[in-house]
């Protein structure tokens, strides 16, 4: 059975053309004897969002329908800017049993050495996660050490904790001190413990 391929191009800027990405890939997959089943192409950076660029949304639509069962693309940089970024859209071809040929980097999921490439790539990405977590949780714990306070500003001071006790004095209940104060539920508590 001939496979069909849908071909995924982009380039950056709007005055720039994907021309020369879809010819390599349609020599790609005529070379190889698939079937063009579509191409789609963003003039839009790479920076953006997948959810940002129309055409590569509609590939997925289109891969998940299993139009095609493959899709080619001239270099994994077209189709994102961070590993984070090409990953998850892999993930999402892939969970549509949709394999991904890189025709630059020669990376083809439906081979076994293209699993392995795509799995150390997925590795390197969990180990990236890791590291801005760590990375983060150092940075707060040391602006922590030097007096920085995390979170929303307390709207909680003497006055505020005084007008609760007041009004939980005249009978009025926790969620109505809190709409009429413009308070959350657990502020109305944390100034009952204030002034108790």
């Amino acid at each position: 059975m001939t496979k069909r391929v849908a071909i995924y191009a982009r380039v950056s800027r709007t005055q720039q053309d994907t021309e020369a990405q879809i010819a390599e890939c349609q020599a790609y997959a005529q070379r190889c004897g698939y079937e063009l089943a579509g191409v789609y192409q963003d003039k839009i950076s790479g920076i953006t969002s997948k959810d940002d660029r129309p055409e590569l949304t509609r590939l997925l639509e289109d891969a998940f329908a299993r139009k095609f069962d493959m899709v080619v693309c001239y270099s994994i940089d077209r189709m994102g800017r961070s590993l984070k970024h090409c990953l998850d859209i892999l993930e999402s071809l892939k969970s549509h049993r949709c394999d991904f040929i890189s025709i630059k980097q020669q990376i083809d999921t439906s081979s076994p050495t293209g699993q392995l490439i795509f799995n150390i790539f997925a590795c390197l990405a969990s180990y990236e996660r890791t590291q801005i977590l760590e990375r983060t949780a150092l940075g707060r714990e040391r602006a922590k050490a030097r007096g920085v306070k995390f979170g929303r500003p307390s709207k909680m001071n003497s006055s505020v904790a005084e007008a609760v006790r007041l009004l939980r004095e005249k009978g009025a209940g926790i969620k109505e001190i809190a709409k009429s104060l413009e308070i959350g539920v657990g502020s109305v508590y944390k100034a009952l413990r204030m002034v108790a």
